[in-house]
């Protein structure tokens, strides 16, 4: 949650670049939602209850149940794409910037 948060002031800058920023998790929509409104989160969170979306990018490992933080971006240029896991998303934000830049 907190890394979140953390990445929430970057949104614009993101957005400048051609991203559109989404959140996932299997969390249910409500949750969702009351997470958007506490924290005034400037992106949408969407909602991954059978776990399609964490399992096909590596963010769900079904056989030890485990899930994991990071981010899927592509270029809507380019296509290019890159998945990252990493639990600090939020304080590696200019690490993530750099990553978006040079994709």
């Amino acid at each position: 949650m907190s890394q979140l948060v953390e990445l929430n002031p970057y949104i614009e800058e993101i957005e400048a670049m051609g991203y559109t920023v989404y959140g996932v998790s299997p969390s249910d929509p409500q949750g969702h939602r009351m997470v958007m409104e506490g924290e005034g989160l400037d992106f949408e969170l969407l909602t991954d209850e059978q776990f399609e979306f964490g399992t096909e990018f590596g963010f769900i490992d079904m056989e030890s149940q485990a899930i994991y933080r990071g981010y899927t971006a592509v270029n809507p240029e380019t296509n290019s794409a890159v998945t990252e896991t990493d639990y600090l998303v939020g304080e590696n934000r200019d690490e993530i910037m750099e990553t978006l830049e040079d994709l």
